[in-house]
């Protein structure tokens, strides 16, 4: 089921995973600041108790920096949701600058130190593990 499809962003919620990907696209048209950014991001967190999704799949390889106002909105607002609405399994797959990736899953970590996440290289990958 598609939850928000863009030129820069696609959210989907899998059902024979309990998963929610968030696959982000190469796209130069527009800078994905503020409102761009954070409503779609916003409705995937709207979608996790209604399909008791447990895992969230975030594939950052295409996405571009991230504001610093995002970045802090991500720290404080984003990741405490996930986890607060029943997120239990990460897989972020790594952003051709892995520094962010890392970072997010350094923040994850901090907030629950039982969350499970893992960092990948390729899309397949994670969503493999996802599955297992």
């Amino acid at each position: 089921m598609t939850i928000f499809e863009s030129s820069y962003l696609k959210i989907q919620y899998n059902e024979a995973t309990q998963a929610i990907w968030e696959e982000w696209q190469l796209d130069f048209t527009q800078m994905v600041v503020g409102d761009n950014f954070r409503q779609p991001l916003e409705k995937l967190i709207a979608e996790i108790e209604p399909n008791k999704a447990s895992k969230w799949l975030c594939d950052n390889t295409e996405q571009k920096t991230i504001d610093s106002k995002d970045q802090r909105w991500l720290e404080k607002t984003f990741y405490p949701e996930l986890l607060k609405k029943g997120i239990k399994k990460v897989a972020l797959v790594n952003a051709k600058s892995i520094l962010g990736t890392g970072y997010a899953k350094n923040c994850l970590r901090n907030l629950d130190n039982t969350l499970n996440v893992e960092v990948f290289n390729r899309n397949d990958e994670a969503k493999a593990w996802l599955a297992s």
